[in-house]
């Protein structure tokens, strides 16, 4: 039984002709923000690695992308939050447009277009994660949604985290929404394929829900960053032959946490039937009866 949903908020480049024409960037402005915001080689991977087989038969995990470039609108609100100066970053999480290009110039929308905007992008690719998590709990007791990205080898100049290396895989967690131990467990298994994880570094959070699941107490969420140099050559934009490997650690990953999605079900499941147990009497042993009959005839 599958209880994990993932998710791909910035693989797709599309811009509707109006938004373009009021962006007013140049073919290489364009290139630049697609080359530092978009990653359409992770959605590959993760659609390979989402294809699993179980008792011979094979399976495909949902996997939902959004279909718009974050030019248009940010879905959960995670770059424009790194583009943000001063209090706005603390919006991480929430839809929203970016405030400004990632080489600085301001973007303004009047706020009725920013409404407009978000509910002809954001709200339908919400709808379908709300609409599949619903889907999987007909079936399943609890459901994981995994928000997918990635970041570059090198800090970008608008990136607020400068540290240099950068790990090769960053667990995005959020209270609230990711339980306690989930984020460490999900290290833990990157680190057992040896790879070198950091807990929301060098992006923060990433684990996200629409506002309908965010309450639900059935759905939790977890977000995973890979760093780009593990699967593409960022001076060329080609695959390299490791991406390949990278996908075999993917469905690793998601495997190990469909399995602890389960081993959490059997617990609450368990918890739920314990107090009836509890209120009837315990059936005794033959020893203890033969204790009872050797203690009334004595």
């Amino acid at each position: 039984m599958n209880r994990v949903l993932i998710n791909l908020p910035y693989t797709a480049s599309a811009v509707p002709p109006p938004v373009a024409r009021r962006l007013e960037l140049s073919p290489e402005e364009w290139q630049l923000e697609h080359w530092r915001l978009i990653d359409p080689h992770l959605g590959e991977l993760v659609r390979e690695a989402a294809c699993f087989e179980r008792r011979k038969v094979k399976i495909d995990r949902p996997v939902i992308v959004y279909p718009l470039s974050p030019l248009v609108a940010d879905p959960w609100g995670l770059w424009a939050a790194e583009l943000a100066d001063g209090p706005e970053a603390a919006g991480a999480g929430r839809p929203a447009v970016l405030p400004r290009t990632t080489a600085g110039r301001a973007l303004v929308w009047p706020e009725k277009d920013v409404e407009l905007i978000l509910d002809r992008s954001v709200v339908p690719f919400h709808q379908e994660i709300t609409a599949a998590a619903l889907r999987l709990l007909e079936e399943s007791p609890l459901v994981l949604v995994v928000t997918l990205r990635s970041y570059g080898t090198m800090p970008l100049p608008f990136e607020k985290s400068r540290k240099y290396p950068r790990p090769q895989a960053a667990v995005g967690s959020q209270p609230g929404l990711t339980p306690d131990g989930l984020a460490e467990l999900a290290g833990s298994i990157l680190r057992s394929c040896r790879w070198w994880p950091e807990l929301n570094w060098p992006q923060a959070e990433g684990a996200c829900l629409p506002e309908e699941l965010a309450g639900n107490p059935r759905v939790r969420a977890l977000g995973l960053s890979l760093c780009r140099g593990l699967y593409l050559d960022e001076r060329t934009g080609r695959r390299k032959g490791s991406a390949q490997g990278v996908v075999r650690v993917l469905r690793t990953f998601l495997g190990l946490l469909d399995q602890e999605m389960d081993r959490v079900a059997r617990l609450r499941l368990d918890r739920s039937l314990a107090p009836k147990f509890k209120k009837s009497a315990p059936i005794p042993s033959p020893v203890i009866k033969a204790a009872r009959l050797k203690g009334r005839t004595e």
